[in-house]
C-alpha cells in the first residue's frame, strides 16, 4: 500500500476520527520507533490468549469414555431375556435370565451414569471455553480498531513524503509495516476463532446427545425390567421397546465419535494457523 491517506476496503469500517486526532496529538517524534507499540503489544497478547483458550480441554477425550459405553450396550442385548429353545432352556429359564439381565443392566448402569456425568462436563466446559473465546474475538476486534486508528495517523504524517533515490526509509515507514502486519494477522485470527467455536459446538451438541440418549436409555430400560418403583410381581420386558432404545443410543455416539475425529482434526488446524500468526509477529 502506498504511504499517504489510509485506505479500507469492504464493509470494515474506518477509524474513529477523534481517535485519530488524539493519536497525531501526542505526536513524539523521537519514539518513532516504538510508535503503537502498546497497541500492538496487546494487538498480539489477546491473540495469544484466544489462542490459549483454543487449546483448552479436549472433546476429543469424550471418545474413549464413549467407545467404552458403546462396549457395554453390545454386552446387554434383549435377546438374551429370552429362554433358549432346547435343554439350555430348561436349565435356565425366563425367570432365572431376567435375574441375570438385571445384575448386570445395574452395574452397567452405574458406570454409565458416570460416562453421563463426564459428557455433561464436557458440554459445560466447551460452552465455557465459547464464552472466553467470544470475548477475545471482541478484544481483537477492538485492537484492530485502535491499530487502524495508528495506521491512520502515520500515514497522515507520511503524506507527501518521498525519500529520494538511495535514501534509506522513513522510521515510520518501517514502523507502520510492522503495524500493518500485525493488523493482518489480527485480522485473520478472529475467523480461526470462529473456526474453533464452531468445532467445540458440533461436537458438544452431539456429546449432549449421548448424554440425553443414556439418560433415556437407563430411565426406559429401569422401568422395563422392573426395577422403577413399586416392582411388579411379574415382568415381561418389552424386548422390542429396550432394542430400540439402545439402538438409538448407538447411533448417537457412533454419531458422536465421528464428530470427535473430524472436531479433532478441525481444532489441530487452527491452532496451527494461529500459532503460525503469532511466530509471524
Amino acid at each position: 500500500m502506498a504511504d499517504g491517506a489510509y485506505r479500507w476496503q469492504g464493509n470494515w469500517p474506518g477509524p474513529d476520527a477523534a481517535r485519530v486526532a488524539e493519536i497525531d496529538a501526542a505526536w513524539d517524534e523521537s519514539r518513532v520507533e516504538v510508535f503503537a507499540e502498546s497497541t500492538r503489544a496487546a494487538t498480539v497478547e489477546r491473540i495469544g490468549r484466544a489462542l490459549a483458550a483454543a487449546r483448552t480441554g479436549d472433546p476429543a477425550g469424550a471418545a474413549a469414555p464413549l467407545s467404552q459405553a458403546r462396549s457395554v450396550l453390545e454386552g446387554l442385548d434383549p435377546a438374551a431375556l429370552e429362554p433358549r429353545r432346547g435343554l439350555a432352556g430348561l436349565f435356565k429359564g425366563r425367570g432365572a435370565r431376567l435375574k441375570g439381565f438385571r445384575e448386570a443392566w445395574t452395574r452397567a448402569a452405574a458406570g454409565l451414569a458416570e460416562t453421563t456425568g463426564d459428557l455433561s462436563g464436557r458440554v459445560e466446559g466447551a460452552d465455557q471455553r465459547s464464552g472466553v473465546l467470544d470475548k477475545a474475538w471482541v478484544e481483537i476486534r477492538e485492537a484492530l480498531a485502535d491499530l487502524d486508528a495508528h495506521l491512520a495517523a502515520a500515514s497522515a504524517r507520511l503524506a507527501g513524503h518521498a525519500p529520494g533515490e538511495g535514501d534509506a526509509p522513513h522510521p515510520l515507514v518501517v514502523r507502520k509495516a510492522a503495524l500493518e502486519a500485525c493488523r493482518a494477522a489480527a485480522l485473520q485470527s478472529l475467523p480461526l476463532i470462529r473456526s474453533a467455536q464452531n468445532a467445540d459446538a458440533r461436537s458438544a451438541e452431539t456429546l449432549k446427545a449421548c448424554a440425553e440418549g443414556l439418560t433415556v436409555w437407563r430411565d426406559d430400560w429401569k422401568e422395563a425390567l422392573g426395577l422403577s418403583g413399586k416392582r411388579p410381581k411379574s415382568v415381561r420386558p418389552d424386548g422390542e421397546r429396550m432394542s430400540r432404545v439402545r439402538n438409538d443410543l448407538r447411533t448417537r455416539i457412533d454419531r458422536a465419535l465421528t464428530e470427535l475425529t473430524v472436531s479433532k482434526s478441525r481444532r489441530a488446524e487452527v491452532e496451527a494457523r494461529m500459532e503460525a500468526l503469532l511466530r509471524s509477529l
